[in-house]
């Protein structure tokens, strides 16, 4: 832990085995103790970067007294200020393996899940002052020690203060998907900072802009989505991993006017089944009970600006909307009518030539 004297100096202190029970109920974050003959060594960086040249080492042989507690009395020091925060717009550009600190307001929330490792999941969504957001991931014993005591203080527009966090990447590779905890992660809510109180107050001047954010980055599944606070368009080379919508101004072409316009999904669950052809019942192992294939109209496009081009799939109503035909009309010309489908004959089609102005969705990864 860092304790901090009344000139916000700081230091280094550890405690060993038995003596972390044994002072776990006395140290409260932020209050003001009086600490006598603890042991002091010179710092070692086994433990992480260093604060101070000395570590402070605390046993049952240490005095550690309240400061309501100590004779004569003694006023307790004033809320800290002193506070190196990692800024939002830099997150991407922290190496991998580093640890920082994140001040930020918690704007939304979701239940539990489980990710692909089958370990259980958290996530929320944080924004700082200058609005913009991210996802921050709990894992494992940390749903229980802060996630689900932060989902019922959703409403309330939490600050945290999270101390040693670190980025999260997607897959193997290194781009930034948003934040997680470490091992070490500790978060504060609502610190006295001076720092985290203007945010505080600033998030309840914004209030109703906060609820509406709430609504918009929520999904049908329950599950939350970064979605930009206001509606800035992004540039395409800017677009990062992590499940967001953004907006784009971006031209829409064909890399192909040969593929397939539609496909067969799950009646009930939507889960693709690309390799089948002929609408029929069948047993779905996502609904786990027989189900019926049913046509959805999708198509693959290249979304190009002026820093970069990217793949996007089109699909369900916005993709019949641009073709002026429904799912089944375009899977009654492939597999009815055993006809090819060309884009040509459709003039309307054409408008995906022109810039606009576009809401995309990245995919979980």
């Amino acid at each position: 832990m860092t304790l901090q004297d009344e000139e916000e100096n700081q230091v280094q202190a550890i405690m060993f085995n038995a003596d972390i029970m044994h002072f776990e109920d006395l140290f409260d974050p932020f209050h003001t103790y009086l600490v006598s003959v603890a042991q002091v060594k010179d710092s070692s960086y086994l433990y992480g970067n260093s604060l101070n040249k000395f570590t402070w080492t605390i046993d049952r042989s240490t005095i550690v007294e309240p400061i309501e507690n100590v004779t004569p009395p003694e006023d307790p020091l004033p809320p800290p200020t002193r506070l190196t925060i990692t800024a939002f717009d830099t997150f991407e550009y922290q190496p991998k393996e580093s640890e920082f600190d994140v001040l930020a307001i918690v704007i939304n929330g979701g239940l539990s899940t489980y990710a692909a490792n089958g370990r259980r999941i958290q996530e929320f969504i944080i924004m700082d002052k200058q609005k913009k957001t991210t996802k921050f991931t709990f894992w494992e014993d940390f749903i229980d020690l802060y996630g689900n005591k932060l989902l019922k203080q959703l409403n309330e527009y939490t600050v945290i203060l999270a101390r040693k966090i670190g980025r999260s990447s997607s897959g193997s590779s290194n781009k930034f998907s948003g934040l997680s905890n470490k091992f070490s992660t500790t978060i504060y809510f609502n610190p006295p900072y001076p720092q985290a109180v203007e945010l505080k107050s600033w998030a309840k001047t914004i209030e109703p802009m906060l609820n509406a954010y709430k609504i918009k980055s929520t999904s049908s599944t329950g599950s939350v989505m970064v979605v930009p606070f206001e509606d800035e368009i992004i540039a395409i080379s800017n677009i990062q991993a992590q499940p967001q919508v953004l907006y784009v101004e971006a031209e829409l072409c064909l890399p192909n006017e040969n593929q397939r316009f539609c496909v067969l999904v799950c009646s009930d669950c939507k889960q693709l089944f690309t390799r089948s052809f002929s609408r029929r019942i069948i047993y779905c192992t996502n609904c786990q009970r027989s189900t019926h294939l049913i046509p959805r109209c999708q198509f693959e496009v290249t979304v190009r600006d002026n820093s970069g081009f990217a793949t996007a799939i089109i699909s369900d109503k916005p993709a019949e909307k641009m073709l002026c035909l429904s799912s089944k009309e375009i899977y009654d010309i492939y597999h009815v009518k055993d006809e090819v489908f060309s884009t040509v004959d459709h003039r309307h089609f054409l408008k995906l030539l022109n810039v606009l102005r576009v809401a995309i969705k990245t995919p979980h990864i």
